[in-house]
This record gives C-alpha cells, sequence and structure tokens, in this order.
C-alpha cells in the first residue's frame, strides 16, 4: 500500500528545450499527428498557457479524450454514486478499523488540516480511502493554490472544455464508476493501513508531494518518473499496475483504434505517460513515433 495515496492524484513532465508535458504521435497508421499531455489533476486551467504548444494543439486536433469525460462527474447522479460508494458500511465505520491508539493519532492529523473545527468524528461514516483523497487534495492544495475545489474542476476539465468550445468531440477511457472500483478497490482493512501510514508520516508524505509538485512545475518527465519509481519514495510495483499500467493497457485499444480516423489529444494522469508500460512506450511498441514537441 505504500505511496498508493500519491498515486490516486497522480500525476507528470519537459525541460527547458522540450515541452516533456506534450509529445507528438505520428507515424504508424495515424490519420495527422496525434498527441498526449500529462497532468495532475488539481493543476488548474491558467496552466493551459504555460506548457509550450498546448493552445496550439487543442485547436488543431480532432478529439480530446481524457480518463474520464469531466463534465459527466458534476452530473447529479454520478455525485451521488460518488457519495453513496465513499460510505464505509454501519459495522466497519472508522472507529471499528482502528485501535483507539491509531484513531487519536489519525484525529490529531485530520484536525491539523481542518483547523481544528472537524475532527475525526465528523468523517466516521467515510471510507478510510475517502478521508485519504479527502486529506490528500488538502495537502496538495497547498501547492496548487489557485485550485478552488473539485467542482471547480482542475486542467484536465479546461483542456476538455476548451476542446468542446471549439467544436471538438470529447470523450473519455473510462467511466466514473470504473474510477471509483480502482480508487475503493481494496479491503477497508487495507483502506485504514493505508490511511494510518499517511498520517503516522504526514511530513514526510507532505514532503513527498511537495517534491512532485515541484519535478511538474519544472516539467521534468524523467525525474517525476524517477521519483514515481523509486522504491523508497515511489508507488510500489503492485500499485502501478493496478493503478496505472493495467489501466494503460486497455486505453491503447481505443486509441490505436481512433488515431486512423482522428486526430486526437489525449490528456491522462502524466503517470501514465511513464514506464515500460506507460503510454510512450506502448505506442512505440505498436511502431508509432513518439517525441516531446518542441518548445518555440
Amino acid at each position: 500500500m505504500k505511496k498508493l495515496l500519491i498515486s490516486l492524484l497522480v500525476i507528470l513532465c519537459a525541460t527547458t528545450a522540450q515541452a516533456q508535458l506534450l509529445w507528438r504521435i505520428t507515424g504508424g497508421n495515424c490519420y495527422k499527428p496525434s498527441y498526449l499531455f500529462g497532468t495532475i489533476h488539481l493543476e488548474t486551467a491558467s496552466y493551459i498557457d504555460s506548457v509550450p504548444g498546448l493552445n496550439e494543439v487543442i485547436g488543431c486536433v480532432d478529439a480530446i479524450y481524457g480518463e474520464v469525460v469531466q463534465d459527466e462527474i458534476m452530473s447529479k447522479n454520478v455525485i451521488s454514486k460518488v457519495l453513496k460508494e465513499s460510505l464505509a458500511p454501519a459495522d466497519s465505520t472508522i472507529d471499528r478499523l482502528l485501535t483507539p491508539e491509531e484513531y487519536k493519532m489519525v484525529d490529531g492529523v485530520v484536525k491539523s488540516y481542518m483547523m481544528g473545527i472537524i475532527g475525526l468524528d465528523r468523517l466516521s461514516k467515510l471510507k478510510p480511502m475517502a478521508i485519504v483523497m479527502q486529506l490528500e487534495a488538502m495537502q496538495m492544495a497547498k501547492y496548487f493554490p489557485d485550485f478552488k475545489s473539485l467542482a471547480g474542476g482542475g486542467i484536465d476539465m479546461a483542456v476538455q472544455s476548451r476542446g468542446s468550445e471549439l467544436g471538438k468531440y470529447v470523450g473519455g477511457f473510462e467511466t466514473v464508476e470504473q474510477q471509483l472500483s480502482i480508487a475503493y478497490g481494496s479491503t477497508l482493512q487495507e483502506q485504514a493501513r493505508a490511511l494510518v501510514e499517511m498520517c503516522s508520516k504526514d511530513k514526510e508524505f507532505a514532503e513527498n508531494n511537495r517534491r512532485l509538485c515541484d519535478l511538474y512545475h519544472s516539467q521534468d518527465l524523467k525525474a517525476l518518473e524517477q521519483h514515481l519509481f523509486d522504491p523508497e519514495k515511489g508507488m510500489s510495483s503492485e500499485s502501478i499496475e493496478r493503478i496505472s499500467y493495467s489501466r494503460n493497457r486497455k486505453w491503447m485499444d481505443k486509441i490505436v483504434a481512433t488515431l486512423p480516423v482522428q486526430s486526437m489529444l489525449i490528456v491522462v494522469g502524466a503517470a501514465h505517460l511513464v514506464g515500460d508500460q506507460g503510454l510512450i512506450e506502448l505506442l512505440r511498441s505498436r511502431g508509432y513515433v513518439v517525441e516531446a514537441v518542441d518548445a518555440p
């Protein structure tokens, strides 16, 4: 479970010579050039202008694909499903999953993020992973001060919205239900252990997230990859497989089916771009040319 928390929000990528957040896909049976763009989901719309060539790409492609269609997330039906999935069974509330010592420790961390106003007792009906995500979002928000709320959307939603305004087709690789099954796919006991680990190493996790954000803003994809896959600081091999690689392989079916008929901009967490089963290498293995877009 180590560093599973980081990957839930993840993530990433250009050096000063190349815009490594933005990659061009050519060759193979491409209809015309398509593109990959890596994000951190809490980054805001304004960062679009900081990625060389991204606005031009949004304007020239036929379609924009994200992990999900962001507009669907805010529908009443989906919000209801998210809330329902985040609730723990009545016989497995947080006080039943933690020891008294663990409960006291986690409660202290929750209060530190909630300015002492809200404690763990107010979150007792939530699954441990829902509490993890609440704390993670609040922790990461320190490094993205312009991010207002999940309802306001981040850079993923902003790119899709700009594309939609320009008449581009907007699609998703997954449904919200599929993403919920990933987020809550572990047992309640495993989720509780992840929550305890996060809170017991609060400063370490905060520093790790700060480092991730700094690397993202430096647009250094290679350094981000090394950080994510660091056996001490990054995701475990099991987490990488479940949260990133297995999903990448499923997405490739839609990607390779679309490339011959549409030019597409693929906007996903940057962790999906890197590694030997990241989208960049998976596309190259299929005979496509994938290269960083040169900065103007």
